[in-house]
């Protein structure tokens, strides 16, 4: 089993990589830390094999923390910001993660790692597709089963993600909730609208008739559409 600890600021993003490490057997989360400096002590008193850690935190940062050790586990950065990337291989980084982390690009961070051989199952083994995702609602890391989402409505640094039973709105860009969503079950038809492509019944002109629901198909989209439909 290999053993690993998250560190990171935001609660959302240590439960969002436990969900990850969760789906992931041979690998066991044993903590998750709010800094650096709480961190500290559970490197010092057990035997960890790998260390998932934001940088810039509050206090001591990520790349600090690792710099202070005399020796350290396997380190696998995920941060909001890429420049940190060079000085996180200086010190012999696995991978280095850029938010929001996908569970396909967290599985091959993962099989970087190179130890536990043959308790990491391959990519093929672990990256079917996911079947729900976690959106951040107010304060709250919503968990939404993809099956049920009829379609996602960008609204600038906002969206509304429609689903069967509600409508969930979040502060993320429609952009990087694409990079989230498997291109096989869902398209982009608008630059502000994302539909699940199980939910069409029709496509007429430039609108598309999805659960009873009139979109409009954007001119640059549309061959894109028609060619994921076949």
């Amino acid at each position: 089993m290999i053993k690993c600890i998250i560190v990171d600021d935001e609660p959302l993003a240590r439960q969002l990589i436990v969900s990850y490490i969760d789906q992931i057997p041979g690998l066991q989360c044993v903590g998750n830390y709010k800094s650096a400096m709480e961190a500290l002590p559970a490197l010092m008193e057990q035997q960890v094999d790998v260390i998932f850690i934001d940088i810039e935190m509050p206090g001591l940062s990520g790349l600090n923390l690792i710099k202070a050790l005399k020796t350290h586990p396997k380190v696998i950065f995920i941060t909001a910001y890429t420049d940190y990337a060079v000085e996180a291989f200086e010190i012999a980084a696995a991978d280095y993660l850029v938010k929001p982390v996908t569970f396909e690009r967290f599985v091959k961070a993962v099989q970087k790692i190179g130890i536990g051989e043959g308790n990491v199952p391959t990519l093929n083994q672990l990256a079917a597709e996911p079947s729900s995702i976690f959106l951040k609602v107010d304060r709250r890391l919503v968990q939404i089963d993809l099956s049920s989402i009829i379609y996602v409505e960008g609204l600038g640094d906002y969206l509304k993600v429609h689903t069967k039973h509600q409508t969930y709105v979040s502060y993320m860009a429609l952009g990087k909730l694409e990079a989230l969503l498997p291109s096989s079950a869902f398209i982009r038809i608008h630059r502000s609208t994302i539909i699940n492509k199980s939910m069409i019944q029709f496509i007429e002109g430039n609108f598309i008739r999805i659960n009873d629901i009139d979109l409009s198909i954007g001119i640059t989209y549309k061959e894109s559409l028609l060619r994921s439909l076949k």
